[in-house]
């Protein structure tokens, strides 16, 4: 009984961190929106011009990942948006690490205007694993049907 009351909350804060990173992130950008642009264009992968145009898809995901970690019926699909967005992140700070690009990173505007570095890189990995984590515990049971009216209907026809 002990091992399940730490295994819960274990996965419990593991969901409410990448939550307010999520948040915190998003909101940190809206915050700091041009300055958010000007990041965008020092990343080598963005092409010249669309910094504007990508800046605030990049808010609003960030935002609904972060919301969607705290909802039961949404954590497996945005744990997985997590991962996926913080392993583009980290190729996006690794190319621009790689190639020297000059600029902030754009990641915490509030608590830094750093440079990507290898330490960028690496939280970013060690974050998208966590999600991954968060996503293998979320995701729905090999097997079993959705909960909704219609699979239930579906499954009686077979």
């Amino acid at each position: 009984m002990k091992e399940k009351i730490k295994s819960v909350s274990l996965d419990g804060a593991l969901i409410l961190i990448l939550s307010v990173i999520f948040l915190f992130s998003g909101a940190d950008k809206a915050f700091h929106y041009e300055g958010f642009v000007n990041a965008l264009r020092n990343y080598v992968l963005v092409p010249r011009g669309t910094a504007p145009y990508l800046a605030m898809p990049v808010i609003a995901v960030e935002l609904l990942v972060g919301a969607g970690l705290l909802l039961k019926r949404h954590r497996a699909a945005a744990a997985l948006a997590a991962a996926a967005l913080l392993s583009l992140f980290s190729l996006a700070v690794g190319f621009n690490h790689l190639y020297g690009a000059r600029g902030i990173c754009g990641c915490w505007f509030t608590i830094t205007l750093a440079k990507g570095t290898g330490m960028h890189l690496a939280q970013n990995l060690l974050l998208a694993a966590i999600a991954l984590v968060v996503w293998w515990e979320a995701r729905p049971a090999a097997g079993k049907a959705p909960d909704n009216k219609l699979s239930l209907e579906l499954s009686g026809l077979s």
